[in-house]
């Protein structure tokens, strides 16, 4: 099959199907990112504290998850978590495979922004008489965020992508949609094209979006 023979006229009756499927992949996609967002922030102060133990916890968890494919998280938590008497859905187990794996790589983008803050800015802090919670609360804190703003665009268009391996489950989002309905009209060609075109979508408008939020912030400078 060619382009010559590209007909998306015969998916119209589809079109609904495919529109849930891109709206669940969008639901998952967030859903992993709340979650892992805050997880990787609390990873990364774990990774830079003081304490070994949180530490090792810490960089135990990234450097286990991040050498797990995806696909593996996810039958772990849909296939043997119920034969421990802990089952869920496919749905939960997508998100939270997704965020699992999320968490870990942004981990280590939070830690990286941490490392990226001159430690002069901390010692001014501390001349102020700030307490050490505040002086991360207040000064470090933020401008790690303005560090880290551009990279953290990058995984979200990461975990939207990863959505994807979700349909290997069941959960209903795009992909699985699309084998769904290729399975009964047998027209894969259009129906990843479709696919395809809205992943594309996602990442540039996410790109695009991303650029408008970060603005300057993310290049301004930090001080010495």
């Amino acid at each position: 099959m060619g382009l010559s023979d590209l007909n998306l006229r015969v998916l119209v009756p589809y079109l609904p199907m495919l529109g849930w499927g891109a709206l669940r992949t969008l639901e998952v996609s967030v859903l992993a990112i709340v979650l892992s967002f805050p997880l990787g922030l609390v990873g990364a102060l774990m990774r830079i504290a003081d304490n070994r133990v949180a530490r090792a916890i810490a960089a135990g968890y990234v450097e286990t998850v991040r050498n797990i494919p995806l696909l593996v998280v996810l039958y772990i938590l849909f296939l043997v978590l119920p034969l421990y008497g802990l089952p869920i859905n496919a749905l939960t187990a997508g998100v939270l495979a997704l965020a699992v794996n999320s968490t870990a790589f942004t981990v280590e983008i939070f830690r990286g922004g941490f490392a990226a803050v001159p430690q002069a800015q901390h010692e001014a802090a501390r001349a102020l008489g700030l307490r050490p919670i505040l002086v991360m609360a207040l000064v470090v804190v933020p401008q790690v965020f303005r560090i880290v703003l551009p990279t953290l665009g990058n995984q979200i268009v990461s975990v939207v992508l990863g959505s994807a391996q979700a349909s290997i489950i069941g959960v209903s989002e795009l992909t699985y949609q699309t084998q769904s309905i290729g399975s009964s009209t047998f027209r894969y060609f259009e129906l990843f094209t479709i696919a395809a075109l809205f992943y594309i979508a996602c990442a540039q408008a996410i790109s695009l979006l991303w650029r408008v939020l970060t603005g300057r912030a993310a290049h301004a400078p930090l001080g010495t």
